[in-house]
């Protein structure tokens, strides 16, 4: 049986979700809305949120990011030497093949993006870090289950037709995976992956943008440099 997960947990880091460079404040009004809880609840959280740190109130009502999260931030962003490693290879590739890159890492919901370079183009396609992709129809996770063992693809996969059978198979002996519009319509990548010292997959590492694009010579292009940098984040 799983562990229950904590539930006030969520909803707080759900709020927090809730701030982005347009939206610096929020009030209980805003939580409700949004998240769908009433305002006497939604005013609970923020307070609680303001006591530990993780908010502050400049003017009545309103809640902004705190000094917790700043300092957080800023941890995480020096303790955390992959990210560190991994951009600079990351902004190389993009800027090669101007498209956006990404690099993700399995966690306990599915493929999650650790780090990102948005591309130079006019129109491109731009993922957070933190982002949780699906397993099942983005490049990404269908690297990692073409790595999985039979039991491990079962239990992220409700049902494994053979045609998926087929198709991890194929992904696995080629080195890449594509998604071509399967997860958004007008979207494409290409991943390949990243080995460790032990010889497992540890990352993977993608490039994406329009599907419009992703013609059969970028795809090319792509794999190759994809590679290349795969070798040298696995080093």
């Amino acid at each position: 049986m799983s562990t229950p997960l904590n539930g006030s947990v969520l909803k707080a880091f759900s709020i927090l979700g809730l701030f982005s460079k347009a939206r610096p404040e929020i009030t209980a009004n805003t939580v409700a809305s949004e998240l769908g809880t009433n305002v006497a609840t939604a005013h609970r959280f923020l307070l609680t949120l303001e006591a530990a740190g993780a908010l502050v109130s400049y003017r009545r009502g309103c809640f902004a990011l705190g000094g917790t999260i700043e300092e957080l931030g800023r941890l995480a962003e020096s303790v955390n030497p992959i990210a560190t490693k991994v951009q600079p290879i990351i902004n190389e590739v993009s800027r090669d093949i101007r498209e956006s890159v990404m690099v993700c890492r399995l966690g306990r919901r599915g493929p999650t993006c650790i780090a990102v370079a948005v591309s130079d183009q006019p129109i491109s396609v731009k993922v957070d870090v933190g982002t949780v992709l699906p397993i099942d129809v983005t490049a990404h996770g269908k690297l990692w289950l073409a790595h999985m063992s039979k039991p491990d693809q079962s239990n992220w996969l409700k049902d494994t037709t053979q045609d998926l059978k087929d198709a991890l198979t194929k992904i696995k002996a080629q080195g890449f995976a594509l998604n071509q519009g399967d997860n958004e319509p007008d979207l494409g990548a290409v991943a390949v992956p990243v080995y460790g010292d032990d010889g497992k997959l540890s990352m993977t590492i993608s490039v994406f943008g329009m599907l419009s694009r992703f013609n059969a010579p970028l795809i090319e292009r792509s794999v190759a440099s994809l590679t290349h940098a795969a070798k040298a984040i696995g080093a």
